[in-house]
């Protein structure tokens, strides 16, 4: 049988772009083997966002603990009291626009909404996710043809973008990448066409090309 390794996403992310979705074991060794993998935390995992405003620097480890928000029941929050639990994230930027920012993530811990409560806390929520503070972008609001107020962006700008693993029946090294769906290549089309700075920080690894969104 071919088994989905176990997997509890930390974000979520919408259908199609989840890690569990990119690999599958055959035969029960493999998946327990493969499970163990991303039990222990040693997969690579990155993400690539659409976030509002200026991260800065242009790379940084935020380390601060999440927990359940105190009032809302669907949310979490950064908690400094006994409630919450070590998180860390290193964000690097890749790409500035205006008033926006593409920055690959990677995470050293895996809390629920890790990703969407850090950037948002650091006043840089994800572009669609209004759950944290992110708004909803139109074809108006990103200056792109046609009708004004049609859609771009209604969900959080988070594709999980790059996984690796060894194989759980040699040492080999494997390394799988999503490219990005057709909203996220539209958004970043679009804050592109306005003008934008390339960085890269230090400690890029994606392959923005192989993502599906190549720079001009």
């Amino acid at each position: 049988d071919r088994r989905a390794a176990s997997h509890n996403s930390q974000d979520e992310v919408p259908p199609g772009a989840r890690f569990a979705d990119m690999v599958a074991a055959k035969g029960d060794t493999a998946h327990w083997r493969l499970a163990k993998q991303f039990e222990r935390r040693t997969t690579g995992k990155r993400y690539l966002a659409v976030v509002h405003g200026k991260p800065e620097p242009d790379t940084d480890r935020i380390d601060m603990p999440l927990g359940k928000h105190p009032t809302i029941r669907e949310m979490y929050a950064v908690r400094w009291d006994d409630t919450g639990k070590s998180s860390q994230t290193i964000f690097r930027v890749r790409e500035r626009y205006e008033g926006f920012a593409l920055v690959e993530l990677e995470l050293l811990t895996g809390r629920t909404h890790q990703i969407r409560v850090h950037m948002s806390h650091l006043g840089w929520p994800l572009a669609g996710d209004d759950l944290y503070c992110g708004k909803h972008l139109s074809a108006g609001d990103l200056g792109l043809p046609g009708q004004a107020d049609r859609v771009v962006i209604d969900r959080q700008a988070l594709h999980a973008s790059l996984l690796s693993f060894e194989h759980p029946m040699d040492p080999r090294p494997l390394t799988f990448t999503a490219p990005l769906p057709d909203d996220l290549r539209e958004l970043i089309g679009g804050l592109r066409a306005r003008g934008y700075q390339a960085v890269d920080a230090p400690g890029s690894t994606l392959d923005l090309a192989a993502l599906g969104i190549p720079r001009s």
